[in-house]
Parts: structure tokens; C-alpha cells; sequence
């Protein structure tokens, strides 16, 4: 369930084909909207306006669409796709068979490119409500529908790994979101834990086989300084 004021409401249907003909699609996109993509319907439209909310620096319009879909399946290409030919920073509401799920990309501009990271819920009952909203302005309540879909776990994450390295954390009862950190800083630096996690875990692998005393010696230096460059992240 999507429950947002009513001056956020748009309730406009949004033919799937209007995005081959304004967005540059090949075969296989074009499939993947035939395939899974029943219905899309822009539900609401979240701005400092609409909201009674402070601008945000990052952040000047949230588009709410609800997806029906064919099939339970969400691949993440073909959002990928929608969010990179939309200006603005958008939610999927998906609806499949009396279930709904909330799948955002993480967006924002560097430049010429745009930086994605995809988060979303495990499917729940259509009638339950699909994100909590928080904050003072669009930045805040942007971020808010992003810890919605899934991003805490990267914070815990990323908070843990902090604990034997540097960490940018600042302590307080409300957690991790009191972080000089930015989610995007979050996100990079997840993605750099889970490379290392993934050299250190070949290399371990490759020690327990090897025989040679000096080898095996060479190996555990290699994931010492592996380990050791990753606390000074």
C-alpha cells in the first residue's frame, strides 16, 4: 500500500511503450518490458511542494510508480534502464497476485554518468505499507524510502567492518544514521569490503592447498597486507 498525502497524487497511467519510443531501447529491453511489465501507473509525485517539506541539495522530485506485474520475478535491467532515462529520482511499487514490493536505485549524478545501487523488499501484502517516510526535507525523505528497501544492512555491514579499521561513525542512540558518512559513501564502501572479503577468501583457499613452506609464507603475508589496507580504509 502506498500511503502518501493526497497532494503527492498523480494517478496517471503510463503506457509501457512510451519509453521505446523516447529512450534508445534494443531487442532484449523491449522483451523485458513485454515480459514482465503488465501496467505502469505514476501514483504520486513527492517535491518540496507537495510534501510541505525543505528542498534538497541532491534531491528535487520523487516519482512514485506502481508496476503491475506479469511475473514474480523484477529484473533489475530493465529499472536500471527507466531510472537511467528519467531526470528525476524514482520508487517502483510492484504488484503481483495481491503482493507488493519496494524496489529503488539509489541515484545520483556524477557529471555525465549516473551512479546506481539497487535495493529492494521481500514481497509482502499489498495492503501493508511498502515504505516508511522521514525527514524534514527531500534529501532526508529520500534516503528514508532508500533505508526502506533494504539499505541498513549495508550500514550494519559497513559499521562492523569500521570497528577494525577507521571508522567515520559517530556514536549515538539513533545509530548509524548520525554518520558523517553518506549512503553513497555506504554504498562504495561496501562494494570495496566485499572485493577484499573475496581476494581474502581466494587467497585462504589457495594457502589451505599449498605445500611449499615458503609459498605458504608468501600467502599469508599477501592476506595480512590485504587486511591491513583495509583498516585504513
Amino acid at each position: 500500500m502506498i500511503n502518501l498525502p493526497s497532494s503527492t497524487f498523480v494517478a496517471k497511467l503510463v503506457p509501457k511503450e512510451k519509453f521505446y519510443s523516447k529512450c534508445a531501447v534494443n531487442t532484449a529491453t523491449k522483451n523485458l518490458f513485454v515480459k514482465y511489465v503488465e501496467q505502469i501507473v505514476w501514483q504520486n509525485k513527492l517535491t518540496a511542494q507537495t510534501m510541505a517539506a525543505e528542498k534538497g541539495l541532491l534531491v528535487n522530485e520523487i516519482d512514485v510508480f506502481e508496476v503491475k506485474m506479469k511475473l514474480v520475478e523484477c529484473p533489475r535491467k530493465l529499472f536500471e534502464f527507466i531510472d537511467q532515462n528519467l531526470h528525476h529520482h524514482n520508487v517502483f511499487v510492484l504488484i503481483y497476485e495481491g503482493q507488493s514490493k519496494l524496489f529503488v536505485n539509489f541515484k545520483e549524478k556524477e557529471k555525465d554518468t549516473t551512479f546506481l545501487e539497487a535495493f529492494e523488499t521481500q514481497w509482502k501484502p499489498a495492503e501493508e505499507p511498502v515504505f516508511d517516510l522521514s525527514g524534514g526535507n527531500m534529501d532526508e525523505i529520500y534516503e528514508s524510502i532508500v533505508r526502506s528497501a533494504g539499505a541498513p544492512n549495508i550500514i550494519a555491514a559497513c559499521d562492523e567492518s569500521n570497528q577494525n579499521g577507521s571508522s567515520h561513525v559517530i556514536a549515538s542512540p539513533e545509530g548509524a544514521w548520525q554518520s558523517k558518512q553518506s549512503l553513497k559513501d555506504y554504498i562504495v564502501q561496501n562494494k570495496q569490503n566485499q572485493k577484499i572479503k573475496a581476494q581474502i577468501e581466494k587467497l585462504e583457499k589457495k594457502l589451505a592447498g599449498e605445500k611449499q613452506f615458503n609459498r605458504q609464507m608468501e600467502i599469508r603475508a599477501e592476506i595480512k597486507r590485504i587486511k591491513n589496507e583495509k583498516c585504513q580504509l
